[in-house]
């Protein structure tokens, strides 16, 4: 059989423990937009080149959260999924139970009823049509619940199928392009920082670069044989 009766508190264990998670991912963005908006109030208070770099590596950060929202989107239609499977599953449940009373029914309605005298009369003859119609009714009944039961239980494990093909493939899907977007983020603000720093450092723009060349002060390029003693007048 398809339904299987502790899924449903394993499911319901799962859609407990995605709520907390997709909660926490929330709250996790709502810190993060706030720490954005305090990073963008310091850039206004920094140097005009300072300020340019911040804001440019606030807007990486601001592009890192916006990965993890679609993320989040994921994870938020990942428990969509899990909601569907888990009314499919209480639904089963339900027509399971109906399906039980139905053959306590049958089996109530199959039992033959005693009489009192050895010798049917009349009117015995006539109330045995009665037992009859409640066994058929009872039997139709039992077999449309049979049949419902058996639609509803292969809906079941077509949506499970899903659950896996589509709404974890779609999680990952988004994980790995949150991923993509994270380390670019990452590459672009460190560039952008470090670019930044160097082009306002007094050092790197102000030192000259040596030229190897140059001979050293006081001393042309043949008066590196005269001996210490010698000097260029006395030549």
């Amino acid at each position: 059989m398809v339904h299987r009766p502790a899924d449903s508190r394993l499911l319901a264990n799962l859609l407990s423990q995605e709520k907390d998670y997709a909660k926490h991912l929330g709250t996790f963005l709502d810190h993060s937009n706030a720490s954005l908006a305090s990073v963008t109030a310091y850039a206004s208070a920094s140097s005009p080149e300072s300020a340019q770099v911040i804001l440019a590596v606030a807007a990486s950060l601001a592009s890192a959260d916006d990965a993890l929202r679609h993320y989040a989107a994921a994870v938020d239609r990942w428990r969509d999924y899990l909601k569907g499977l888990k009314a499919l599953e209480d639904e089963v449940g339900n027509i399971m139970r109906d399906r039980e009373i139905l053959v306590t029914r049958l089996i109530k309605a199959s039992k033959p009823t005693s009489h009192s005298s050895s010798s049917p009369t009349q009117s015995q003859t006539s109330l045995a049509s009665t037992p009859n119609s409640k066994l058929a009714a009872a039997q139709t009944e039992l077999q449309a619940c049979e049949a419902h039961l058996a639609t509803k239980e292969l809906e079941l494990r077509v949506h499970r199928s899903a659950l896996v093909s589509e709404g974890l493939a779609q999680r990952c899907h988004a994980l790995a392009e949150c991923g993509q977007r994270w380390s670019e983020a990452g590459r672009v603000g460190a560039i952008t920082a470090e670019g930044g720093a160097g082009a306002a450092s007094p050092l790197r723009a102000s030192s000259p670069v040596p030229n190897q060349n140059k001979p050293l002060p006081g001393v042309a390029g043949s008066d590196i044989s005269l001996a210490p003693s010698q000097s260029a007048s006395q030549i």
